[in-house]
């Protein structure tokens, strides 16, 4: 199920559609779990909490949660989360 969950994702352009939606949306990144066959992870940087919970209340994210409700087999989590410490690697490193 995870596998038809991740192909309607991409299907439906989710994070495409929510960087059009909401203009502090940053970036977004859809994982799926080694350990677990049936875990998900949706990741989503924002400008700024109003930016985040702008996307809540988003009507297009509202018509996502409606479209990808047939595959989830809970109620998704979600967090709001502040990064304190980040590293990117340069594309020349080792």
């Amino acid at each position: 199920m995870r596998d038809e969950a991740a192909h309607a994702f991409i299907q439906l352009r989710v994070l495409e559609d929510c960087a059009q939606a909401v203009e502090g949306f940053l970036d977004g990144e859809m994982m799926l779990s080694h350990e677990d066959p049936d875990l998900m992870y949706v990741t989503a940087l924002w400008a700024s909490e109003s930016a985040y919970q702008q996307w809540l209340t988003s009507p297009v994210r509202a018509a996502q949660g409606q479209a990808l409700t047939p595959y989830l087999a809970d109620v998704p989590s979600a967090a709001l989360l502040q990064i304190v410490h980040c590293c990117i690697a340069s594309p020349n490193a080792p």
